[in-house]
C-alpha cells in the first residue's frame, strides 16, 4: 500500500489529500528524518493538538509561502506520526484546502480515525484494569511480556471479515485484524513499562503490521496476530512468533530496513538458557517458556535431518511405546511422503495420525512434525 497526495494549485487556492485504504493491516509508515522549519513547528504542533483531540475538521493560520505549503504540511504529519506510534495507526488519513497570497495562508484540515477519541480513552481503561489482574508484584519484563502476550491471544479473534481494524474492537467486540492486535500490545506492553515499537510491512504475501519490544535492554519481533489460531481456538497460545530476530522473521515477514526499527540480533533461546543459571528464582519460569517457544526442536535430540534420522526417531519412540512423538524435520519439502516411509517401516503400530507446521524459529523450511501412535495389542491381551 502506498500513501499518495493530490495536489492542485491555481488561483491562490491549495487543495491536498492523503488518504488510507482501508485493508486487513495498517496505514502507510511514514518514518523519516526530520529537520523543521519554524512553520513546519507550528504547524505540527497545532496538528497534533487537533489529532489528540480527535477532531474532525480544524482551522491553521500558517506563516510560510504557498509554495512551500505542500511539503511543510506533509513533514508536520511525518513529525507527528513518528512520535506516537498509537496515533499513527488509529489516523485514517487527511484532507485539505489552502488559501493565501504571499507569506500567510489559512488552512483547512479535515481528518479521520478508525477510533474516536472516546474509544481510545476506553481502550487505555480497559488495559489498565487488565494489567492489573494480569500482572503481579515482582514480575520482571520477561515475566510481564508473557503475560500480556498470552492474555491477548486467548482473549482476541481475528476479524476474518477484515472489517475491525482497530484496538476498540478488539477489546469491545474481541475481533479485529493485525491493526488492531498491535495497537492492543502496543498499548499493554506502554502501560507495562515495556519499550515498543509498532513495525510495518507484509507477511504471507499480504499487508500486516507487528510489533518489537526491548527485554532486558534488546529488542525481538512479537507477532500477536500470528500466534493467535485461525480459526480461534480458545484456550490455545503459541509462540511460534515469540521473541525472534530480525533473520528468524524474515523467514516469511518483510518490511523494509530503517532507522526506525532498531535491529532485532540477539537469540532469545541464548537468553533464557542464561536466565535459568543467573536468575534462579525464576528459572522455573524461563525453562518452562523455552519449551513452549519450541527451543527444544533446536536441539538433536529433537531435530530429524533427513529420511534416515526421522525413521530411527521414530523407531525410537514406538520401541519405547510412546504415544506422541513431537520433532522438527529439515526437509520440509518431503515432509508427508518422508513421514509415511518412515512411519510404515515400524512394527506393531495399528494406525497413526500426523499434522505438521512451519517451524518459525529457522529461516529455512523447517517443520515441525507431531505424531500420534496406536499400538496393536500384544498377544493374550486385550
Amino acid at each position: 500500500m502506498k500513501k499518495w497526495m493530490k495536489v492542485m494549485l491555481a488561483c491562490g487556492i491549495l487543495i491536498g489529500s492523503a488518504s488510507i485504504p482501508s485493508w486487513a493491516g495498517h496505514l502507510n509508515a511514514v518514518h523519516a528524518a526530520f529537520a523543521g522549519t519554524a512553520s513546519q513547528d507550528q504547524l505540527a504542533k497545532d496538528m497534533a493538538l487537533s489529532l489528540n483531540r480527535r477532531d474532525s475538521s480544524a482551522q491553521f493560520t500558517y506563516a510560510g509561502s504557498m509554495a512551500a505549503l505542500k511539503k511543510d504540511i506533509k513533514e508536520a504529519w511525518n513529525r507527528i506520526m513518528n512520535k506516537d506510534d498509537y496515533l499513527h495507526y488509529i489516523v485514517k488519513g487527511y484532507s485539505y484546502n489552502a488559501t493565501g497570497d504571499g507569506d500567510t495562508a489559512e488552512i483547512n484540515m479535515r481528518f479521520t480515525y478508525w477510533e474516536t477519541l472516546a474509544e481510545t480513552n476506553e481502550v487505555k481503561k480497559r488495559i489498565s484494569q487488565t494489567l492489573s489482574r494480569i500482572l503481579k508484584p515482582g514480575m520482571n519484563d520477561h515475566q510481564k511480556e508473557r503475560a500480556v502476550h498470552d492474555w491477548i491471544v486467548g482473549h482476541i479473534a481475528y476479524d476474518t471479515s477484515l472489517v475491525s481494524h482497530s484496538a476498540y474492537d478488539g477489546l469491545v467486540k474481541g475481533k479485529t485484524v493485525c491493526q488492531g492486535y498491535a495497537l492492543i500490545t502496543y498499548e499493554m506492553m506502554r502501560q507495562a513499562g515495556i519499550p515498543v515499537k509498532i513495525v510495518e510491512g507484509s507477511s504471507r504475501g499480504i499487508n500486516h503490521t507487528w510489533n518489537l519490544v526491548q527485554i532486558g535492554g534488546k529488542w525481538y519481533h512479537v507477532d500477536t496476530t500470528w500466534d493467535d489460531p485461525t480459526p480461534d481456538a480458545a484456550g490455545r497460545v503459541v509462540y511460534n512468533y515469540y521473541n525472534l530476530t530480525d533473520t528468524q522473521l524474515r523467514a516469511d515477514h518483510y518490511w523494509t530496513t530503517s532507522a526506525w526499527y532498531p535491529p532485532a540480533v540477539t537469540a532469545y533461546d541464548e537468553v533464557l538458557t542464561a536466565l535459568a543459571v543467573k536468575d534462579s528464582a525464576n528459572a522455573a519460569f524461563y525453562k518452562d517458556l523455552y519449551e513452549q517457544a519450541g527451543y527444544l526442536y533446536l536441539t538433536d535430540a529433537r531435530t530429524a535431518a533427513d529420511l534416515q534420522s526421522l525413521t530411527g526417531k521414530i523407531r525410537s519412540a514406538v520401541t519405547n511405546r510412546q504415544q506422541k512423538l513431537a520433532i522438527r524435520y529439515l526437509k520440509g519439502a518431503t515432509v508427508v511422503s518422508d513421514v509415511r516411509k518412515a512411519v510404515e517401516a515400524q512394527r506393531g503400530l495399528s494406525s497413526y495420525r500426523y499434522s505438521y507446521e512451519d517451524f518459525s524459529r529457522t529461516a529455512a523450511d523447517d517443520k515441525l512434525i507431531v505424531i500420534e501412535f496406536t499400538y496393536t495389542a500384544a498377544k493374550g491381551k486385550k
